[in-house]
C-alpha cells in the first residue's frame, strides 16, 4: 500500500460514511424484523439488495468486471480468503439478526456488537501486521470493558450476547480475509466481493426461510415492508463503501472509526422517545472514550 493510497481522503470519508449508515441499519432492521418476523424480515431485506445488485448489472462495464473479479477471486492464490470472507460474513449476518430480534434495547446491541471492530484492530495488528501502540491497547481494553458492562446489566439476554460473540468472531474472518484481497485487487475487487458476499448472505436467508416450517409467512404489514426495502438498500452500500475504503486505508483505520456508530445509535434512541439508564450511559463512556483513545493512538504514516 503505498502512502499516497493511505493519506488520500476518499477512502476515509467512504469509511465515516459506512459506520454512519451501520449506525442507523439496526433500526431499521428491528422496525422490519418486529413487524414481518425474523426470517421474512431478513430474507427481503436481502432480497431488495438483490434486486438492487441486479439492476447495477444492467451496466456493461458492471458486468465486465464481475466475470474479471470472479475469475481472479476463484484463482488459487484467493479461492481460499474468499471462501472463508463469503461464510464469515454468513454466519455473522445469520448471528447479527438473531440476536437483533431477541435484543429489547437495540442501542445497546449496537454497543456490544460493535466491539467487533476493537477485534478488528488487534488482529490487523497480530494477524496483518498492521502497527499498533499500548495507548491504542488501552483504549481497546476500556471499550471492551464497556461491552461488559453493557452484557452484565442483563440488556441482551444470554441469547442476545451469544449471537453477539458469534457475530464478532464471525466477522474478523470475514474481514481479515477481505482486506488483503482488496488491498491487491482495488475498487473494482471491492464491487465484486460486495455483491458476492450479498448474493451468499441471500442465498442463506432463502434456504433458512424454506427449510424452517411456517418461517417463510410473511404478516401483511406495509411499515414493515418498507422498513425491510431501505434496509436492503442500505447494507448494499455501507458494505460497498467499506469495502472501497480497506483498498486505501489499513484496517485499523476503518476499525478506528466505529465510533460514529455509537453517537448515531444514541441520536436515533433519544429522537424515538427512548431513554437510557445510567448503567447504559457508563458503559457508552467507557466504549466511546475507548474508541477515541484507539483513533488518537493509532500510528500515522
Amino acid at each position: 500500500m503505498s502512502d499516497r493510497a493511505s493519506s488520500s481522503p476518499l477512502p476515509i470519508t467512504f469509511g465515516l460514511t459506512s459506520h454512519l449508515l451501520a449506525g442507523t441499519l439496526p433500526f431499521l432492521s428491528a422496525g422490519a424484523i418486529a413487524r414481518l418476523g425474523l426470517l421474512p424480515a431478513t430474507t427481503l431485506l436481502y432480497l431488495a439488495g438483490s434486486v438492487l445488485i441486479a439492476t447495477a448489472l444492467v451496466v456493461p462495464r458492471v458486468r465486465q468486471w464481475l466475470v474479471e473479479e470472479t475469475r481472479a477471486l476463484a484463482g488459487p492464490r484467493l479461492r481460499g480468503p474468499w471462501a472463508l470472507a463469503l461464510t464469515g460474513f454468513l454466519v455473522g449476518g445469520v448471528a447479527y439478526y438473531i440476536g437483533l430480534s431477541v435484543t429489547p434495547r437495540v442501542a445497546e446491541y449496537i454497543f456490544l456488537t460493535r466491539l467487533d471492530w476493537i477485534a478488528q484492530a488487534l488482529v490487523a495488528v497480530v494477524w496483518l501486521r498492521e502497527p499498533w501502540n499500548a495507548r491504542g491497547l488501552a483504549g481497546a481494553g476500556l471499550a471492551l470493558g464497556g461491552g461488559l458492562l453493557l452484557a452484565w446489566s442483563g440488556a441482551f439476554g444470554i441469547s442476545g450476547l451469544i449471537a453477539a460473540l458469534v457475530y464478532i468472531g464471525a466477522s474478523l474472518v470475514g474481514y481479515s480475509c477481505v482486506k488483503p484481497i482488496v488491498s491487491v485487487r482495488g475498487p473494482r475487487a471491492a464491487l465484486v466481493l460486495t455483491m458476492w458476499r450479498h448474493w451468499s448472505n441471500t442465498a442463506g436467508f432463502v434456504l433458512l426461510a424454506v427449510a424452517i416450517p411456517g418461517a417463510a409467512a410473511v404478516r401483511p404489514e406495509a411499515t414493515g415492508l418498507v422498513l425491510a426495502l431501505i434496509a436492503g438498500a442500505v447494507i448494499v452500500v455501507l458494505f460497498l463503501l467499506r469495502f472501497t475504503a480497506l483498498t486505501g486505508i489499513p484496517l485499523w483505520v476503518l476499525s478506528a472509526q466505529a465510533p460514529t456508530q455509537a453517537l448515531i445509535a444514541i441520536v436515533v434512541t433519544l429522537a424515538t422517545g427512548g431513554t437510557l439508564v445510567p448503567m447504559t450511559l457508563v458503559a457508552i463512556v467507557l466504549i466511546v472514550a475507548g474508541e477515541v483513545i484507539v483513533t488518537r493512538a493509532a500510528p500515522r504514516r
